[in-house]
């Protein structure tokens, strides 16, 4: 069996005040932990089933490798950078705010704005780098740093959709809530897997 954890750390710091010059997305890319960030990332190494993880992974993201820092120098385990875990690619948003968009993709997984990516578009990257970890760190237990769309684009192709009632996408894995539309703070859910073969989600934190 495979054990994968899937962490994201939405904590990160608001009042960085970027050049006008700097893209939406090398924006996102450098988005620093907040000191509440990196106390909820120093606490993983207290976790029990987190002291087992034999390889930890990331995206590029700055937030991600940061996240990453204490466990991976409590186990004396190396970081493995991966940017197909990175976070959705926005594209030109024009008049639109995040939140709409978000929407608008939680409702059409197909839909996209220019230059960017459809929820679609990343539930393959992620499905193909994750299919590449489980051959790589078969029979391990792995941590997976990456981003809260990431996940639940991934997570979709296992999990039952749903909405709640501010129309915000929800994912249930055998009646169990696996995603509730909220990401504040630290989330961890764990995939157990035979080689390719999903055996079970659940939500850990």
């Amino acid at each position: 069996m495979t054990t994968i954890y899937l962490i994201n750390n939405g904590l990160t710091m608001n009042n960085l005040v970027f050049p006008e010059t700097e893209s939406l997305e090398r924006k996102r890319e450098k988005r620093l932990l907040s000191i509440e960030g990196e106390e909820e990332s120093k606490n993983l190494v207290k976790l029990k089933y987190l002291q087992k993880v034999n390889a930890i992974y990331t995206s590029n993201y700055v937030m991600s490798i940061g996240s990453s820092k204490y466990l991976a120098s409590s186990l004396g385990l190396d970081i493995n950078i991966r940017s197909l875990l990175g976070e959705r690619v926005l594209g030109y948003l024009g008049d639109k705010k995040i939140r709409m968009v978000n929407e608008m993709q939680e409702n059409d997984f197909d839909y996209k704005l220019n230059g960017g990516e459809s929820l679609n578009d990343v539930k393959k990257r992620m499905t193909k780098v994750i299919n590449n970890i489980l051959e790589t760190e078969e029979d391990k237990n792995i941590a997976i740093f990456t981003h809260n769309v990431a996940i639940t684009s991934f997570l979709s192709e296992y999990c039952e959709k749903g909405f709640n009632l501010d129309n915000r996408l929800i994912l249930n894995y055998e009646d169990e809530a696996i995603v509730d539309g909220a990401w504040d703070g630290i989330r961890i859910i764990e995939m157990v897997f035979q080689k390719k073969e999903l055996e079970s989600i659940s939500r850990k934190k």
